[in-house]
Formats: C-alpha cells, structure tokens, sequence
C-alpha cells in the first residue's frame, strides 16, 4: 500500500513529480529496486513494482512511462525509453477460456533508445546499441535488427 501512494505522489503527480531525479531514484532504491547513478526520470511515470525493477546507470525515463511489471523489468546502462512508452511483463492467455495470467520478464540492453510510444510486451528482449522503432513481442518471429551506431533510422527493432 505505501508503494502505491508513493508511486501516486512523487512518480505519477504532475506536481509533486518535479523532485529531482535523484530523490527518485532514492525512493525506488527504498522499495526494492536496483537503480544505477544518473538516472533521469520525468513526470508522471508510473511503475507497478519497484523491487521487481533493475535500472541501469545512466537511464532517462520519458514523461508519461509506464512500467507494469508483475514480472522482472531489466534496463541496461546508458538507455533512453523515450516519452508514453509501455513496458509490460503480464498479460492473459486470450487463447484459454479461463484467461489464464502469465508474467514474462523484459530485458533492454545497454546503449538502447525506445523512441516514443512504443510497447514492449511480455518477454520482449532488446540487444544492446538497438533503436526500438516499433511495438516489441517475445517470438514474434522477426527478430531484431539492429542499429550499428544507434542513430540509424533504417534500423533498430521494429
């Protein structure tokens, strides 16, 4: 419960969520996460489950992130997930009649940018200096391509 009305004030609140990056980052720490120096957060993030979270050093969280990790979120160092990207380890298997919950981990790799509002869903796996250009799924049978310097648009996991 204390998580949530943290989470509610000083992540989501588009007031209280000015405090600097740094508190933040101190916040999470005291509720389980394992977060790197120089993280940048913005307002109104949102994160489900800070002790299942890992964050790398050097990571900016864009306005408007959602992080809904009822399974372990791994960022890499030096990542930019850029403004109203989803991160979402759980869904339901739509394909059982009694939608039956399941939780996959997501990990993101060092040197990775999630350019905005794009979704990483259960199990998605980004490899380190990649552009994500589009929505990212766990064995969607593309694979990923990859950016050689991270800057490229014709690359990147799309």
């Amino acid at each position: 419960m204390a998580w949530y009305l943290v989470n509610a004030l000083f992540f989501q609140s588009a007031l209280f969520a000015l405090i600097p990056s740094r508190a933040k980052a101190a916040i999470l720490r005291g509720f389980g996460a394992k977060v790197g120096p120089g993280l940048v957060c913005k307002p109104r993030v949102t994160i489900k489950y800070p002790w299942l979270l890992e964050i790398g050093a050097h990571v900016w969280l864009g306005e408007r992130v959602w992080i809904d990790n009822p399974g372990p979120v791994r960022i890499g160092a030096h990542v930019c997930i850029s403004q109203g990207v989803r991160i979402v380890t759980g869904s339901h298997d739509w394909a059982r009649g009694d939608f039956r919950f399941f939780a996959r981990p997501i990990e993101i790799g060092d040197s990775a940018w999630i350019t905005a509002h794009r979704v990483l869903r259960p199990g998605a796996v980004v490899p380190p200096r990649v552009v994500v250009l589009g929505d990212v799924s766990a064995g969607d049978g593309r694979g990923p391509r990859a950016a050689s310097d991270g800057a490229s648009s014709e690359g990147g996991v799309r």
